[in-house]
């Protein structure tokens, strides 16, 4: 893993070191911890290494107080970073509009970055085709969505599409969503989600990240001894990584390959015998030894 700064005010981690391509997220706020976009970078790495590609995961942090946050933006919008093509998404506290200096660099593919929403249907793609990986016919199944409108909005779309009902909630928060009694569980916005806390109440029989590692390690033990599974979250996100490297089938063709390649993967962890989350992590190992001398230390679980 390596750390550079082009600026004062960022830092660039890529995970593995000597990768020609990587891409993540770029995230903004008075302080930015390190620790955390290396956990980060690590669980696109395990989404890359999932659907066979020798790409790495990477993560930017620009601290910055509010009042010199267009500076501290603009200026990394335009700093060089050696070594590594560099495909960037935004996230907290940043914009596409933020990133628009450097799309001329972004080696990825342009049906993920034409459209702001595109993301979110792919996301919502994915997470569909691993709950029918999963659970199979999702007709007459209950969901409950954690997360901000514009993504729960597109997830309950997709699963309405297939038969499925959203649940009862006072609102799209982590506690309503956990208590709300569905079938489903979809959570995201945010690390470390559900703790051990938060598992020992689930009501769920499965929880589908659109988010990365919303659970932590304590989380997925409580949740697996209580009879819930946690499907792997750089799986079920996986759906902007497939169109990042074309699909020649614009928009609605990366949606397809996602639902494909999502459901396939799921289908074969679904029964390891510790479980999905963990099986996708030594499906992703074994690619990853392929062509690394060695994997990177730790796996991507909060």
């Amino acid at each position: 893993m390596s750390v550079v700064r082009p600026t004062p005010e960022s830092f660039v981690v890529v995970d593995l070191d000597g990768a020609e391509r990587a891409d993540g997220v770029a995230r903004w706020a008075k302080k930015i911890l390190l620790d955390g976009a290396r956990w980060l970078a690590r669980s696109r790495t395990y989404g890359w290494a999932s659907i066979g590609e020798r790409v790495s995961g990477a993560s930017v942090g620009i601290s910055a107080p509010p009042e010199e946050r267009d500076a501290a933006l603009a200026a990394f919008a335009v700093a060089e970073i050696p070594d590594v093509q560099l495909g960037l998404d935004p996230g907290k506290g940043v914009g596409w509009d933020d990133l628009a200096a450097r799309r001329s660099r972004d080696w990825r593919d342009p049906v993920l970055l034409d459209d702001p929403a595109a993301r979110d249907r792919l996301v919502a793609a994915g997470v569909v085709a691993a709950a029918q990986a999963q659970l199979g016919d999702l007709a007459g199944r209950t969901v409950a969505v954690e997360g901000p409108s514009e993504v729960t909005s597109t997830i309950l779309e997709a699963f309405d599409a297939v038969g499925a009902s959203p649940a009862t909630q006072a609102d799209h928060t982590i506690a309503s969503a956990a208590s709300a009694g569905a079938d489903l569980l979809v959570c995201g916005s945010a690390v470390g989600l559900v703790d051990h806390a938060a598992a020992g109440s689930l009501e769920c029989s499965v929880v589908v990240p659109w988010g990365p590692m919303p659970v932590t390690t304590r989380g997925l033990a409580v949740a697996r001894r209580r009879g819930v599974e946690v499907l792997p979250d750089f799986v079920t996100t996986a759906g902007p990584l497939l169109a990042a490297v074309g699909t020649n089938g614009g928009l609605d063709g990366a949606v397809a390959a996602t639902r494909e390649r999502v459901a396939a993967i799921v289908a074969e962890v679904r029964d390891h015998d510790e479980g999905p989350l963990v099986g996708a992590c030594v499906r992703a190992e074994a690619f990853l030894s392929s062509w690394r001398e060695e994997l990177p230390f730790g796996r991507p679980i909060a």
